[in-house]
């Protein structure tokens, strides 16, 4: 008996990670293959990857407006993430609408949670009530939602925290390689996987006057900042990312999508907010989330329903919490470098079918 032909895969959860980009592979695989020593090692084994490492460094400290020299190397987001909330000590603060990856690290320091509005974009009134109330080091944010993709006013944060003494921290990782970079920041967080380049690195960019304490000890690697050996082929793929331009059809993808989902009943969510250019989360007011995410994966389409890292925990959408909405109604649809209108057209299809047969197993039981 021969096997069904499983349905082509179309991949809308760019978000979670993204198939890496040609030109990514191409200046990573070298140094995989060829030119894999020790970046931290003195001898020509370890000087191409070394030197490798500081192309990549200038490409995104270029991208960010900074100096190659405050750019500082982790693992990744989650990474740069703690060393921020942790590396400059005292008072934290952080949205409600922020990735686990700042709001746990908070919680655990006894920082605050600042609450956000209808859009998930943190409300400033509460945030300053917050700022006058003591004296505060840090101020972290969600810059692009992972979630809905909506946009922080990061300009109007810069000011307001600066007012108060506070640095303000960008996790950027969302926003990198789909808009140019802001530049109202004093900490930023980056990592590559979103946009076409690899796991296994992310960057941390500091402004000049900004010292940290390191998290990682046992080495001298980045200025002292960060010890632990350098992943060159993933830190390449960073400055790669970091130095092109945003692939120009994500809008009008995004677009092609939004209008199909609200044809078959679909509400946007943070539809009128600025929102990243690739992200589109919607609901279908009475259906779980996940059961949709569930139907459109037996029809080859990769949705998801919130954070990747958490998205296998079953529940509910802090996002979805924190900006009043029901929690469990969320779908999300990110586009990338490589997504066609072919593969928008395949999964509006599927979600047709999803949707038309969740609604009819609903009246079934009603």
């Amino acid at each position: 008996m021969s096997r069904a032909a499983e349905p082509r895969l179309v991949d809308l959860d760019h978000n979670a990670t993204s198939p890496p980009r040609p030109e990514t592979l191409a200046a990573a695989l070298p140094l995989i293959t060829e030119a894999w020593g020790n970046p931290g090692s003195a001898h020509r084994a370890g000087q191409r990857p070394a030197a490798a490492v500081e192309e990549a460094r200038e490409a995104v400290a270029s991208a960010a407006g900074a100096r190659p020299k405050d750019v500082i190397f982790t693992s990744g987001a989650t990474e740069a993430n703690h060393l921020a909330l942790r590396g400059l000590g005292g008072r934290v603060i952080c949205g409600a609408a922020d990735h686990p990856a700042a709001l746990e690290p908070v919680r655990a320091l006894g920082g605050v949670v600042c609450p956000v509005d209808s859009a998930g974009r943190l409300r400033l009134d509460a945030l300053e009530a917050l700022l006058a109330e003591a004296p505060t080091a840090l101020v972290s944010v969600i810059a692009a939602n992972n979630e809905t993709g909506a946009l922080q006013p990061v300009e109007a944060l810069h000011t307001l925290t600066r007012r108060y003494g506070a640095r303000l921290h960008l996790d950027a990782a969302q926003w990198i390689g789909r808009l140019p970079l802001p530049t109202a920041w004093d900490l930023l967080t980056l990592t590559a996987h979103k946009s076409g380049g690899l796991k296994g690195a992310g960057a941390l960019v500091v402004r000049p006057d900004v010292t940290l304490a390191p998290q990682q000890l046992g080495g001298s690697q980045e200025r002292g900042r960060r010890a632990g050996t350098l992943n060159p082929p993933a830190i390449v793929s960073l400055g790669v990312v970091a130095a092109s331009p945003p692939p120009p059809q994500l809008l009008a993808l995004q677009a092609r999508l939004e209008v199909g989902a609200k044809a078959l009943g679909a509400v946007i969510t943070a539809e009128h907010a600025p929102r990243l250019p690739n992200t589109t989360h919607l609901r279908f007011p009475g259906l779980e989330g996940a059961l949709v995410v569930l139907g459109l994966d037996a029809h080859g389409v990769c949705a998801s329903v919130g954070a990747a890292c958490s998205s296998g925990a079953a529940r509910p959408s802090h996002v979805l919490e924190a900006m009043g909405l029901p929690a469990t109604e969320g779908v999300r649809l990110s586009v990338g470098w490589n997504t066609s209108e072919q593969d928008v057209d395949a999964a509006l299809s599927a979600l047709a079918l999803v949707v038309e047969g969740l609604r009819g197993a609903e009246e079934l039981f009603e």
